[in-house]
């Protein structure tokens, strides 16, 4: 049997009066499907962007195939999420240049999917250990792989919001597909950059090891605050306390 331990906690921060940001979480029969965005684009824009992304991701889950693999499901709903956006600011003047990070996470079974456009973050921590399994769609992320920059100056860099893919600004847009298989125990934290931008990664992998995923989410958030709150937070936290065995293999793997 599957058992999820989840919470959510979204935050506009201590400078902007609204919320851009969007989560929401799905459960079904057989697992879970949780996911944030964060808009782009300025206040009404931004906002209406990453409500309708999450909208249009839990519509077309739910009307796709169940015979379709997870992957395809979820590839195709973000792929629907992006088009929806683009023909919407085309008909709305004043969402015009509206767009939408988006990290969306199925749990199914002992297995996870997850598709992924822009700078929100999804970790896990096994055994202690954290690790980031989605790539930043940003300037500074692309310079870090290429060796010129630091993880600590690309953190302070001031291109480091400067997304390269996002959801709505264009018609077709590449979509990140990661899945892996989960052990009992495994710890899964998605987030907005409001929180992993204020914070260190060896900080927010300590919060989740020390906390439960209702006191880690609020631990987190506090913590962005206290780091001056300057963007929007969102941040989810799930455990996988049980679930069924599975076939040995490499425990994730990454296709783009």
């Amino acid at each position: 049997m599957l058992d999820i331990e989840f919470s959510q906690l979204t935050d506009p921060g201590c400078v902007r009066s609204g919320n851009e940001d969007a989560i929401g979480h799905w459960p079904h029969e057989d697992g879970l499907l949780f996911a944030v965005a964060d808009g782009l684009g300025g206040r009404a824009a931004g906002e209406v962007a990453s409500s309708l992304a999450l909208e249009v991701l839990a519509r077309e889950m739910e009307r796709a195939p169940g015979s379709w693999p997870v992957a395809k499901r979820l590839h195709r709903a973000v792929r629907e999420a992006n088009l929806e956006l683009y023909n919407k600011a085309i008909a709305v003047p004043e969402l015009r240049g509206m767009g939408t990070t988006i990290t969306a996470t199925a749990i199914v079974g002992a297995s996870l999917v997850a598709a992924h456009v822009g700078d929100c973050r999804l970790f896990i921590v096994r055994k202690g250990v954290g690790k980031q399994l989605t790539k930043d769609h940003t300037w500074v992320w692309e310079q870090v792989q290429y060796g010129r920059l630091s993880p600590e100056q690309a953190r302070v860099h001031p291109k480091r919001h400067n997304i390269t893919r996002c959801l709505g600004r264009e018609l077709l847009t590449a979509i990140d597909v990661l899945s892996f298989d989960l052990l009992p125990g495994d710890v899964l934290a998605q987030m907005s950059d409001g929180v992993h931008a204020a914070l260190a990664e060896a900080e927010i992998i300590g919060l989740l090891n020390a906390h439960s995923p209702e006191s880690a989410c609020q631990a987190l958030v506090r913590r962005g605050l206290e780091e001056g709150g300057v963007d929007n937070l969102s941040v989810q936290v799930a455990v996988i306390r049980s679930c069924p065995p599975h076939a040995r293999r490499p425990w994730w793997r990454f296709r783009r």
